[in-house]
């Protein structure tokens, strides 16, 4: 704009320029002209050139602008994965709890099936009415006496939970959201029953309801003793992928990739991979 206003000026400036310099030929006014729109060529060519920049200046904002955008999308697409994940272990915790509460109405239903079996052996001859009603069990079952008037059946007892009923009964706890009361009641079990089938997942649900408290360092202190006491556990995976989400949760990112690229090579081909493949791509690293 200021070239061209040079250029205006020059213009003005010719008329005068002819009269003091007295007669001009037609050639030359003719060659002055040509040299105005030689001029007049070259600011139009400026002037494309800088709405160019412009247009391209404009262009480049946009596309941070998308690209900003599309981050923020990828970052909260990881979370909402993460919260999925979540929820998915939630409900299948849930479901092994049905399972299990369903196993153990089964077999309460055929205890009574075999208790309603029972002989029934008359008492003999000249027996007061007041003396107990004895039942012949079936075999292997506990002795079992009712005395008239006095209602429900006794049956002899050990006094200690049973394996079975500790941990279902902390299990319950944590799909019902009771995360101390969980902790307390997987850590009797491990302490009266340290070498089970269900110790190791006792040890892993004590570093879930960890977790679910946002007890960071303390659900990796858990899931750090279940792969050093339980190594050949079916929880292993598990421990590590939450171990890393933990990590992370922990504002300690390299720690907490190395942790999750780690369950993908472990265990490639597990559920445990693929959710630790998606929290690394919405980290923004690649996985083979």
């Amino acid at each position: 704009m200021i070239r061209k206003a040079r250029f205006a000026s020059a213009l003005l400036a010719a008329p005068l320029i002819v009269g003091a310099a007295g007669c001009i030929s037609s050639d030359d006014i003719d060659g002055l002209h040509r040299q105005m729109n030689d001029i007049e060529k070259q600011i139009q060519a400026l002037e494309k050139k800088s709405s160019s920049k412009e247009e391209v200046a404009k262009l480049n904002e946009n596309v941070a602008q998308q690209t900003n955008q599309l981050l923020k999308s990828n970052a909260d697409l990881g979370v909402r994965l993460g919260e999925l994940a979540t929820q998915i272990e939630q409900l299948q915790a849930k479901l092994e709890d049905t399972n299990r509460r369903l196993s153990q109405l089964s077999q309460q239903i055929a205890q009574s099936q075999a208790g309603a079996s029972s002989t029934y052996v008359p008492p003999p001859m000249g027996t007061p009415s007041g003396s107990p009603t004895t039942l012949v069990p079936p075999a292997g079952s506990p002795p079992v006496s009712t005395t008239p008037g006095t209602g429900a059946p006794t049956a002899s007892t050990t006094g200690r939970p049973s394996p079975s009923e500790l941990y279902n009964t902390a299990y319950a706890d944590y799909t019902r959201g009771r995360y101390p009361l969980a902790i307390q009641g997987f850590e009797e079990y491990l302490e009266a029953y340290p070498s089970t089938d269900l110790s190791d997942n006792a040890r892993y649900w004590m570093g879930e309801s960890q977790f679910a408290q946002k007890k960071h360092r303390e659900a990796i202190t858990e899931f750090d003793r279940l792969l050093r006491d339980y190594p050949k556990s079916d929880k292993a995976a598990a421990a590590l992928l939450k171990k890393g989400y933990a990590l992370l949760e922990l504002q300690q990112r390299p720690e907490g990739v190395v942790q999750l690229q780690y369950v993908v090579h472990e265990y490639p081909s597990s559920e445990e991979a693929r959710l630790a493949r998606a929290r690394l791509k919405s980290l923004g690293v690649e996985t083979r």
